[in-house]
């Protein structure tokens, strides 16, 4: 029976010595492919704010960038657009000297909606767009961390937020 165990015990090292580099590296991709996604989305974001529009060659090329990392992502895009409302009386229905200042949101629909029309899309100095971006499809690192720890890891391991004011619009 010793020999046995000495056989398993060989066994059982032989795979953790092969799948914790194997898991070492595919979290290594996994940060590479997030630092990647990370300088894609800003030179993306900033394009969009220096230039204040969005075409669909923009997003296609984003796009067509990303997809470089073998994952499938779900971008979300949304502009906020400032409102300023100035304030009257209710009864007398004078200026109050005051302002009300809100935000009227437009989502990915509506600015894809724009590319199918054949339209670009423009933003107005001082809106903000944030764009997020995360992967949909589980990576290897996912994988094998589920394999290794028997949970479940959300598979939401690529995970990128940026945006900002429109600082001009060139067009």
């Amino acid at each position: 029976m010793n020999s046995f165990s000495k056989i398993v015990c060989f066994f059982l090292a032989a795979i953790v010595m092969f799948l914790g580099p194997l898991l070492y590296m595919a979290q290594k991709q996994d940060a590479i492919s997030q630092n990647y996604i990370t300088n894609e989305t800003a030179k993306f974001v900033d394009s969009i704010k220096n230039t204040g529009h969005l075409s669909s060659k923009m997003y296609m090329d984003y796009i067509r960038k990303i997809d470089a990392t073998n994952n499938l992502y779900k971008i979300e895009i949304v502009h906020s657009h400032k409102i300023v409302e100035p304030v009257y009386d209710e009864n007398t229905g004078t200026f109050l000297n005051e302002y009300n200042t809100y935000y009227r949101n437009t989502y990915q629909d509506d600015i894809m909606d724009s590319f199918d029309r054949g339209v670009e899309y423009y933003f107005t100095q001082g809106d903000y767009i944030s764009l997020t971006v995360f992967n949909r499809t589980r990576t290897l690192a996912t994988k094998l961390m589920e394999l290794f720890y028997s949970w479940d890891i959300p598979d939401e391991q690529i995970l990128v937020t940026y945006g900002g004011m429109i600082r001009d619009e060139d067009y």
